[in-house]
Parts: C-alpha cells; structure tokens; sequence
C-alpha cells in the first residue's frame, strides 16, 4: 500500500515525456526509459489511471488533441514496464 510516482516532463517546448517511478520500501526506482508523448499529438489532456481490463494492475489512459483547435482526438492506453501504446 505504498504510493508510487507518476511524472509529466517537458525537457523543451516541443516535447512531453512521461516517467514511472515504483515505491519500494520507502524508495522510488524508475521504471523503464521516460515514454514520448504519442506521434502527432499536439495537446496532451489529463492522465487517467484505472484498472481497465481487470487484471490488478493500472493502466495510463491519455487523452489527446491531434490539431490546435481539438477538432481530431485519440485516446492512448499503456501498462506499466510495456512499450506499446494501445
């Protein structure tokens, strides 16, 4: 029941990466390498997390805009320690 760390960064304008970091014992590792914002987002919404398929572990829904003025939209999935973006 310990609480683990989710970060957005933006290392310059341009670019929004996210970072999973996991409360072990009292310290926070990082998971992975820090996952990009999706190819052709141009506005990134707020995260979501949520147990989705069931299986006990959460997942990182994102909403996104793939224009300036929102009129084209995605919604990304991920797991955790996983590349793909569903």
């Amino acid at each position: 029941f310990l609480t683990d760390l989710f970060l957005t960064t933006s290392p310059n304008s341009k670019t929004i990466q996210f970072e999973t970091w996991v409360n072990k014992d009292g310290n926070f590792s990082k998971v992975g390498r820090s996952k990009e914002m999706p190819n052709g987002a141009k506005v990134v919404g707020q995260s979501v997390f949520a147990d989705f398929d069931g299986d006990g572990q959460s997942e990182h829904l994102l909403p996104v805009c793939e224009d300036e003025m929102c009129q084209r939209s995605a919604i990304y999935l991920t797991k955790l320690g996983l590349d793909q973006v569903m």
